[in-house]
């Protein structure tokens, strides 16, 4: 069998764990999204509903003719949980059925979903590598990658996972609330005809939702086709004139824009009943309102939503503008320093972001090269202008393990776990360095909490073997070499360790690991 190279032990099933077929490259596609668009990224609940009685079904076409069990019943628990809306609570019943059968997809598939859910769209896109790696080509896991994918500004990745489903055929096979992800996921990537057809086919199995017009009201607003969104957006209401705001909304925006402010007013009004607190609809509707001249009314849509001004800082400039046509200088300046100082806030976050996003991109292609020193220099610079973003600390904290520099890993480490104790990656970069510091004890509890949630991990359970064979656990240890020749049969590494502490258990001699 040939030998491999430490730079080339990293099997397939390994490659959420670090950079080179393991953690931080898979992580790099996943970038983080920005905490103050979680609430706009996370999946429509209504859709949620739908989805999770489509994964149910999945769930039972390919389960096994075995008796309901205790892993069934944390499966269905961690469902029940996800649609009462307690997302992250949901997962430990996921990892528990992992633990039961580690080959099986649906935890993982299930786990993306939460985790989606709950904004952790990096974690609910690992998730969902693994649940395809188990499962290839499953038409619903590739939607919904997508669509996490797109949310995480990772557009060729996401582009890629719909050509499989569309290469396949099988998304005229798909359920309704899948299509719909569908064409929302091609719509945020800007492929609208491909929306339209999704749109086309989900109109002839669902005829009287009001959704899909909609939708494609949406599509026509994004390419500027004004006259057909009007017409989808008033054929929405028709279907559902009684709790319809966000076509209401999208009808009084259009509508404003063609200089309809009178019927702008209404559509907008009618958006506000139906969803009383939403800020985007009252800012609107006071905007309307004030290009109509009725300034008191525009003031009192403009100061209820004001609370969120700091998300909209266009209520800010309306209400200056509003104070401004009643003669109150001093307030009009007021609300115009806010605006100013709102925007100013706005865009250093994201010219921020953008530099941060710049630098890991041109990192990635400098690691893709095999310049280790270029790239490490644009991790850093990341690292710096945005101290508390993940991905340049991974990165930087997995190059420095790889060379053996442990002191300049672990100030990445420990920033790693203070932005997100909970992930995967992190953990296990952790248990690694731990372990290079042959602190084995530490090492043992972040491998053993990476292994909750990544039981059918070849390198992991190779590292855990390590571990435990250092600890004097010669058993335990055994165990996780033998899981580990299991999962990855090629690895010369792994069978080389099992064979050696056969060898020793049979003579009875200590074992000796070196970190």
């Amino acid at each position: 069998m040939t030998r491999q190279s430490p730079g080339q032990r990293r099997s397939e099933n390994a490659r959420a764990l670090s950079r080179k077929g393991t953690a931080v490259e898979s992580f790099s596609v996943f970038r983080c999204a920005r905490v103050s668009n979680m609430r706009s990224l996370r999946t429509n609940a209504v859709i949620l509903v739908f989805l999770l009685a489509m994964a149910g079904v999945l769930f039972a076409a390919d389960a096994p003719p075995a008796n309901h069990g205790q892993k069934e019943d944390d499966l269905e628990e961690g469902i029940k949980l996800i649609a009462a809306g307690r997302y992250i609570e949901s997962l430990a019943a996921f990892n528990r059925f992992k633990q039961s059968a580690p080959q099986d997809s649906s935890p993982y598939f299930y786990s993306a979903m939460a985790l989606t859910q709950a904004g952790r769209l990096t974690a609910a896109a690992l998730e969902l590598q693994e649940a395809i790696r188990l499962a290839p080509g499953k038409p619903e896991y590739l939607v919904l990658q997508a669509s996490v994918l797109s949310q995480l500004k990772q557009n060729d990745s996401a582009l890629a996972a719909l050509a499989t489903v569309d290469k396949e055929g099988s998304a005229k096979q798909l359920e309704p609330a899948w299509l719909k992800l569908l064409a929302e996921t091609y719509l945020r990537l800007w492929k609208t005809d491909d929306a339209l057809r999704v749109l086309a086919l989900l109109s002839e199995r669902s005829p009287k939702d009001a959704s899909v017009d909609f939708d494609r009201g949406k599509v026509y607003i994004a390419t500027g086709q004004f006259e057909p969104a009007v017409e989808a957006l008033k054929k929405s209401i028709e279907k559902e004139p009684g709790h319809n705001p966000r076509a209401y909304f999208e009808l009084g925006k259009v509508l404003y824009q063609a200089g309809q402010s009178e019927a702008s007013e209404t559509a907008l009004l009618k958006a506000v009943e139906q969803d009383q607190n939403n800020p985007e609809y009252l800012c609107k509707l006071g905007i309307a309102a004030l290009a109509r001249g009725e300034l008191e009314e525009a003031i009192g849509h403009l100061q209820r939503a004001e609370p969120a001004a700091s998300a909209f800082p266009e209520i800010y400039f309306s209400l200056g503008r509003a104070y401004q046509r009643k003669g109150n200088r001093l307030r009009a300046e007021e609300y115009f320093k806010r605006f100013e100082q709102a925007t100013t806030a706005q865009r250093q976050g994201e010219d921020k972001n953008q530099t941060v996003d710049r630098n890991i991109a041109r990192g990635e292609l400098k690691l893709d090269e095999g310049n280790m020193t270029e790239a490490r220099s644009l991790f850093e610079q990341a690292a710096l202008t945005d101290p508390n973003r993940w991905e340049p600390h991974g990165y930087l904290a997995e190059m420095f393990l790889d060379s053996g520099e442990l002191d300049r890993a672990y100030p990445h480490l420990t920033k790693m776990e203070s932005i997100d104790p909970d992930s995967v990656v992190g953990n296990y970069l952790m248990a690694r360095y731990s372990f290079a510091r042959k602190d084995f004890e530490r090492a043992r509890t972040y491998a053993e909490r990476v292994e909750l949630s990544r039981p059918a991990n070849s390198e992991l359970r190779g590292l855990l073997g390590s571990i435990y064979e250092a600890l004097g656990k010669t058993q335990d240890a055994m165990r996780e070499y033998e899981i580990a020749v299991r999962l990855a049969p090629s690895r010369a590494d792994f069978q080389d360790a099992l064979r050696r502490i056969r060898s020793r258990e049979a003579q009875g001699k200590p074992v000796v690991t070196k970190p």
